[in-house]
């Protein structure tokens, strides 16, 4: 059975599982949130975690109490490759310092099953970060759950909804892997990311085009089903490298939302 490995432990998190959950709890720790409602999507960002590991644990506390997930759709970018519609993994596991999680394919989603959307690439997934290190958190917080990872490539938003729509239930919850504005200076990307975070709060897919996230596709997507559905998107927490690694000159952004 196919077997994916960590292929950026020890780059973007450390590689010793102790030293790897020690770090976790800590962010989980100085992460204080309050949710009154049932999560149902994240936004959360996927540098290094010594850049953006503390804004992260803010969208994966939000799910913490919540032992009914038992399965996460991981949607992402894919920062090397171009592509048509969305590409996913073989059946298998994805391993971890932390150990081993299922990997679920579209044929494990009777409603899906025959969707032409979906084809899988193991080399595409390889040099691609942005899902490996949302993993780590899940495997902290949550037990007994599956993945469906899906890198984001030219895809109608509309259409990707509607078919991830039909898998989503009560079990499940969607993560979407996104970076804000890149390389700007401290300011410029406080106010870039300011306008981004707007659209986004208010669903605005329109003017979320003006702004600047490496996981745009994925979030006009969430967003998608966010209006579909009702949900209500909260922010839980931006920050960016310029706060978290203290070089103000050329800084990423980074921030946790919430629907729910």
């Amino acid at each position: 059975m196919y077997l994916k490995t960590s292929n950026f432990a020890g780059v973007f998190y450390p590689s010793e599982p102790k030293e790897l959950s020690l770090l976790i709890n800590k962010f989980l720790l100085q992460a204080k949130i309050k949710i009154s409602r049932f999560p149902k999507a994240l936004i959360v960002p996927h540098a290094g975690y010594d850049f953006s590991g503390l804004v992260a644990a803010y969208g994966f506390k939000s799910i913490q109490s919540h032992s009914e997930i038992k399965k996460a759709i991981l949607l992402g970018p894919s920062h090397n490759f171009s592509f048509s519609n969305f590409c996913s993994l073989p059946k298998g596991f994805w391993e971890t310092p932390l150990g081993k999680v299922e990997i679920l394919s579209k044929d494990d989603f009777p409603a899906i099953k025959t969707s032409s959307l979906f084809w899988k690439s193991k080399e595409i997934f390889e040099p691609e970060h942005c899902l490996e290190v949302e993993i780590p958190f899940l495997q902290s917080i949550l037990k007994d759950f599956k993945i469906f990872p899906l890198l984001t490539g030219e895809i109608d938003s509309f259409e990707a909804a509607e078919v991830l729509t039909a898998i989503f239930d009560r079990e499940t919850i969607l993560i979407v892997s996104s970076d804000l504005s890149h390389y700007l200076r401290y300011d410029q990307a406080n106010n870039l990311d300011k306008k981004t975070l707007s659209a986004i709060l208010k669903k605005d897919i329109k003017k979320l085009e003006t702004g600047e996230a490496c996981g745009k596709k994925a979030i006009e997507i969430v967003l998608t089903i966010a209006k579909k559905m009702g949900w209500r998107a909260e922010l839980l927490k931006y920050l960016n490298s310029g706060d978290t690694a203290g070089d103000k000159e050329r800084v990423v952004g980074y921030a946790s939302v919430v629907f729910s």
